[in-house]
């Protein structure tokens, strides 16, 4: 994964872009008792690597939204951000970067993006009444994120939430773009006014 973020940096050098953001889980290993101690120090990897562009450095926001299997409770949504003994080291050789948490709400310009790390498509069409009959899964997902206005309509047997930030789930006013980090196929599709990004 270094090896491949190099070469992204590399690639973004000369004309580094607003921002770089990036969904968790950051380990690919389950969690055990030194995961903390081993995020701390791929993230000092990372600020090292990154150290190396200093043009994206200056230039560039990093967006870091913690998933599923990240430091913090796993199964509550909304999950709180990575904690700051793990980023330090990380955030001192990248003041740009920003730790949020799942999901979070960006403001560009005049556009609002919502970016949601979780397997929210798999877990739908795990618990859907009726499974779309022409098999279009990301327009029927789209359309039931936005006629519910929540990010996760979901029983709370399937997806608790915890109710005194469950306000940062909600989509209304809707945003311009929603960015669900699922493992679902990538897809892009556009419902009402907004756009559903899976990357």
């Amino acid at each position: 994964v270094m090896e491949k973020l190099n070469v992204l940096f590399k690639g973004y050098s000369d004309y580094p872009p607003t921002a770089f953001i990036m969904c968790g889980n950051f380990l690919s290993s389950p969690k055990v008792m030194s995961h903390a101690k081993t995020l701390k120090d791929c993230f000092r990897d990372l600020g090292a690597l990154l150290s190396n562009y200093p043009k994206i450095i200056s230039t560039s926001q990093f967006v870091f939204v913690p998933g599923p299997n990240d430091p913090g409770h796993s199964t509550i949504l909304p999950r709180p951000t990575i904690p700051n003994s793990i980023t330090e080291a990380f955030r001192k050789k990248v003041p740009g970067a920003v730790f949020t948490s799942n999901p979070c709400r960006i403001q560009y310009c005049t556009q609002e993006i919502v970016v949601f790390r979780e397997d929210i498509v798999t877990k739908m069409c795990r618990n859907c009444v009726k499974f779309p009959a022409d098999g279009n899964v990301p327009t029927h997902f789209a359309k039931s994120l936005i006629s519910q206005a929540h990010l996760c309509p979901l029983p709370l047997h399937v997806s608790p939430i915890y109710w005194a930030y469950d306000n940062g789930l909600r989509l209304y006013p809707l945003p311009d773009v929603i960015i669900t980090a699922d493992k679902f196929d990538p897809f892009t599709t556009t419902a009402v006014s907004a756009t559903i990004v899976n990357p």
